[in-house]
């Protein structure tokens, strides 16, 4: 038996991916398309491609590519607006947005409130928390 040979069938989909996927992917990237537009282009449903990110080492390496250009894509729009000067005409609002939505890891608001450990370590086993709900009585309202 001949150990050269090449295995009978099709390449695991786990291991390959098509050119063509490839190239739609990155393109949609540099374009700063939304991933929505290259899953309807390829015929993916969201559940499909949640599968293919976990099981399809290439598919997986494709989005993170995609992910890094689409995200230069909607930082240089920013970039251009201010070196124009046209930064007044720039929607900064909706800009934060989409990459605080779109580029979680890498734009988010870092909110940290610390009301009663003064900054130490909560331990649930030695502190309790509690929270009382004070509801506003409707019938209160009305007689004043």
């Amino acid at each position: 038996m001949d150990n050269n040979k090449r295995p009978v069938g099709r390449p695991r989909l786990e291991e390959t991916m098509n050119p063509e996927w490839y190239n739609i992917i990155i393109e949609a990237g540099r374009d700063g398309k939304h991933i929505t537009q290259f899953l309807i282009e390829l015929g993916i449903s969201w559940e499909g491609h949640g599968n293919l990110l976990k099981r399809n080492k290439k598919y997986n390496e494709a989005f993170n590519e995609y992910q890094k250009l689409c995200e230069q894509w909607w930082f240089e729009r920013a970039h251009q607006a201010i070196e124009s000067g046209e930064s007044n005409k720039f929607n900064q609002r909706l800009w934060t947005i989409i990459m605080k939505n779109k580029f979680k890891n890498n734009w988010q608001d870092e909110k940290q409130v610390d009301i009663t450990s003064k900054g130490d370590k909560l331990n649930p086993s030695e502190n309790t928390i509690q929270i009382e709900i004070i509801r506003k009585n409707i019938e209160d309202e009305s007689t004043q």
